[in-house]
């Protein structure tokens, strides 16, 4: 089971250097999800400005919160596209690209094209990074809905909301391909050790 780390919303002082250390540590899969500075959508140029303060190397270990044109032109590996954008017709150099679901339903997940990568799932349970209460799927929701517990679907997918390392065990018994967090590393003092912890949970099999 692979984590997938979720960029903090707001930018902070230390952020580039936290992420260096986990990608040297051992981390894979980044998802870029910022807030725009302007209170609306982040464009190209906005994450394209985040993008110029790591070094190139790490662009293939990224996956970015928009669409796939978005994630061509910044040369990124990847990105997370609403699951309403992915039905019915698309550019054909849409299916070319490393493209992730976003799903918060299951009529969403069960109208998604063959041709995407996976489907990111969620919330699960409350997201430990959400100011208020949150409508959650629940385990016994996803393991129905999605045909987690015995591989209905061979769509890979990564469960989101509140994973962390209390919490780690359920989602194992939930076998996704993987599992996103954001609270569950940004939310500690020393995010880098939150990561390495957390990491370690994920790659243990499950009791």
């Amino acid at each position: 089971m692979r984590l997938w780390v979720i960029t903090s919303p707001d930018d902070f002082a230390s952020e580039y250097d936290d992420i260096e250390e986990m990608f040297r540590r051992g981390l894979t899969r980044l998802i870029l999800d910022k807030r725009s500075r302007s209170g609306g959508y982040v464009g190209a140029d906005e994450y394209e400005r985040w993008l110029l303060g790591l070094p190139m190397e790490f662009r293939d270990r990224i996956w970015l919160q928009g669409t796939p044109d978005m994630a061509e032109q910044l040369d990124v590996r990847g990105c997370i596209c609403d699951a309403r954008l992915l039905v019915g017709a698309v550019p054909e150099r849409w299916k070319r690209m490393n493209c992730i679901a976003k799903v918060l339903n299951p009529e969403d997940f069960a109208r998604l094209p063959e041709w995407v990568s996976g489907a990111l799932v969620g919330p699960v349970f409350q997201p430990l990074s959400a100011l208020g209460p949150v409508d959650a799927l629940g385990m016994d929701f996803v393991k129905s809905a999605y045909g987690c517990e015995n591989g209905a679907t061979s769509l890979p997918l990564i469960l989101s909301g509140g994973v962390d390392v209390d919490s780690i065990e359920e989602f194992h018994k939930m076998a996704p391909a993987g599992v996103a967090s954001l609270g569950g590393v940004w939310n500690y003092a020393d995010p880098v050790n939150a990561f390495v912890k957390l990491n370690r949970s994920c790659g243990k099999s499950p009791l």
